[in-house]
């Protein structure tokens, strides 16, 4: 499917993109550019290639809300909403379905609530959420609108959390007073999973609360996080204190809705995570015991990464390992970066790699630049043809699916994201690789008769 995103570039946009373009889908990001009166027809053209719309767009609310900032927060929301209706309603071509973002903020303070309570809230953020969705109800008629409420989501790699998780790095966790307050939330992970289901089951639509069944209050929260992180000692903040801080905005904060995920459950969704401990889990870093480096060595084609800065914009990527005369690996990571005008330019970076301890073969050591040494963990190997691998690090913010020719099997695939779900890496993160383009300049292959020996 065609999928057009406006606020890809945000956190959930990110993950989203990720996620979707992971299995299978060419998803279209809506950048600001597109809300533009004079770029009207261009999104008119843009959304009616398109099988399905998701509107992420919004200023984020965990600020200090000003007046100005008020303005900000409705401006961003109502009006790219607003311009993305009326250019569905003049497609010619509509597309199949538009889910609209929202937030549990809509819901009041107190109770229990999903989406089959009828009253909102009171006050500017359940006016904003009431407002926002209004303007999603003027899609037209034959594009199944989909309005999904938001919780807190919740990923270690970013967002609301990475804030959360910064007083924890001196080993003391902070309860926002007074800690009684309902903390609706839902992992990264399953909000993906969710948006996919979502996209798949044609009998969803109307209002569906995004959030984990597993309900806690704000100081549950803290107290399972403090404990994953051995913290010494926890501080409850009283609420003048974000009052100073956010003014109006404090009450995100310091009140909270208890919201359950009915219309998902009723729909045979299954959360992944259901309590903070699943995403806090540690990440399974072991390695194989058993390595033959000179089998392991030749040409790997990129088939998924975690994107980093040093492989940003690369496609066609490829990891050449070469064993030298004196033992030790080169390395030679290769691939094409396109430029604005579509032209492709080919990227090369040459290293070395160690075995530093022949007691733990699957733990290598590589450097792209001086003596600066980084960890490459080979976590799964085909033993029997030494035809795909995992890799990781001893940070979780690296990770390759690598094979031996520039396309892997479905089944294969499915085995080695498991294998990484299992060890407690986020696989929505991947970017898949295209590995299009065959033939490379001339790539140092070894040596013979003493001599560097050349190939495409």
């Amino acid at each position: 499917m065609n999928i057009a995103i406006s606020g890809a570039s945000g956190f959930i946009g990110k993950h989203l993109t990720t996620s979707l373009s992971g299995s299978g889908h060419e998803v279209v990001p809506l950048d600001r550019s597109f809300f533009q009166e004079k770029k009207f027809d261009q999104l008119v053209q843009t959304l009616s290639r398109c099988d399905v719309v998701i509107n992420l767009a919004g200023a984020p609310i965990n600020k200090r809300w000003s007046a100005s900032y008020k303005k900000e927060l409705r401006d961003s929301r109502i009006k790219v909403t607003r311009s993305i209706t009326k250019a569905l309603n003049a497609c010619p071509r509509k597309p199949e379905l538009m889910i609209s973002a929202s937030a549990v903020g809509y819901y009041p303070t107190g109770g229990t609530h999903d989406e089959y309570t009828g009253k909102r809230g009171d006050g500017f953020l359940p006016e904003l959420c009431e407002a926002w969705e209004q303007e999603a109800r003027h899609c037209p008629p034959a594009t199944r609108l989909v309005i999904t409420r938001f919780g807190i989501v919740l990923s270690p790699d970013g967002g609301v959390m990475r804030q959360m998780l910064l007083p924890l790095k001196m080993k003391f966790a902070t309860v926002i007073a007074p800690g009684t307050q309902p903390f609706p939330w839902i992992s990264i992970h399953d909000l993906c999973r969710a948006m996919a289901f979502i996209i798949a089951n044609k009998l969803i639509e109307g209002v569906v609360n995004l959030v984990s069944p597993g309900r806690l209050t704000q100081h549950a929260f803290t107290r399972t996080v403090a404990k994953a992180c051995h913290a010494w000692t926890s501080v409850t903040v009283p609420r003048f204190c974000f009052r100073v801080l956010y003014g109006e905005g404090a009450t995100f904060l310091t009140t909270g809705q208890d919201v359950k995920p009915t219309r998902l459950i009723e729909s045979g969704f299954h959360f992944a995570d259901t309590t903070i401990e699943q995403i806090l889990r540690q990440t399974d870093h072991s390695t194989i015991g058993e390595l033959d480096l000179s089998r392991y060595m030749g040409r790997w084609y990129e088939i998924a990464r975690h994107d980093h800065v040093f492989e940003r914009g690369l496609s066609n990527v490829t990891a050449t390992y070469t064993l030298l005369p004196d033992g030790k690996v080169r390395v030679e990571n290769a691939g094409y970066r396109t430029d604005k005008n579509g032209n492709d330019h080919f990227k090369r970076a040459v290293g070395r790699a160690k075995m530093p301890d022949t007691t733990q073969p699957g733990k290598l050591k590589v450097a792209f630049f001086l003596w600066f040494y980084a960890d490459y963990y080979i976590l799964e190997l085909d033993k029997e043809g030494y035809k795909y691998a995992l890799i990781g690090s001893r940070s979780d913010k690296y990770l390759w699916i690598l094979s031996r020719t520039p396309h892997l099997s479905d089944e294969i695939k499915e085995v080695l994201l498991a294998n990484a779900t299992r060890r407690g890496y986020d696989t929505s993160n991947l970017l898949w690789i295209n590995q299009s383009k065959s033939i490379f300049p001339l790539t140092f292959s070894g040596y013979q008769n003493g001599k560097p020996s050349l190939y495409k």
